[in-house]
């Protein structure tokens, strides 16, 4: 075989492998969607959220716009207007010192755009979409609604741990609504909340 056609091969497989893998990093894995149910469940379970509604769409880096409706601080909730995403990152790492390398280097890949979420959150707790592609309107009794706008989730290569952030609005206590960081770990086959890191309070 002529070495240009070898070479044209070679292109083309390598630019059919790579729109592959951009395809498949910006869909949610099952072990996301675990990670989601747990911490819908640990608010649910603390108090802190009754009636949860989860945006369908992630949040990213992004500033000045979003595709799930959060705006906080000129940004979709991930950082500050004049921090880039490294630097936050940097924050995030200081107050979380057992988050490893390659789970920071997973956030980072996979929340430069939004993606879908879709209702396969194995939550314990009910919960309903809200968002551009949702169409299912909560039930009666669910007048104070509290407002999940939840990142992709990164993990280290083991999967053994997780980070996501979370934009929280509480519909019935003002003073519980923040963005923050969160570091799970896998125990026992399941996820568990072990520290967070503050992005941003309610003011």
């Amino acid at each position: 075989m002529p070495l240009r056609i070898c070479f044209s091969v070679a292109v083309v497989l390598w630019l059919s492998c790579f729109v592959s893998a951009q395809t498949q990093s910006y869909e949610l894995a099952a072990e996301e969607y675990r990670v989601l149910a747990t911490a819908i469940d640990t608010f649910r379970n603390e108090g802190t959220a009754s009636h949860p509604l989860i945006a369908d769409h992630t949040s990213t880096f992004e500033c000045g716009s979003s595709c799930n409706g959060m705006q906080r601080r000129g940004c979709n909730g991930l950082r500050a207007k004049n921090e880039s995403p490294t630097e936050r990152l940097v924050i995030v790492k200081r107050d979380l010192p057992a988050l490893e390398k390659d789970t920071v280097s997973d956030f980072l890949l996979k929340n430069g755009r939004c993606s879908e979420i879709t209702k396969k959150v194995p939550a314990a707790s009910a919960y309903f979409l809200f968002g551009s592609s949702t169409t299912e309107n909560p039930p009666a009794g669910w007048e104070h609604p509290d407002f999940f706008y939840f990142s992709r989730v990164a993990f280290n290569r083991e999967q053994t741990q997780a980070l996501l952030n979370i934009s929280f609005m509480s519909g019935t206590d003002g003073a519980d609504s923040r963005g923050r960081y969160f570091l799970f770990v896998k125990k026992h086959g399941k996820w568990e909340p072990v520290a967070s890191s503050a992005v941003w309070p309610l003011e």
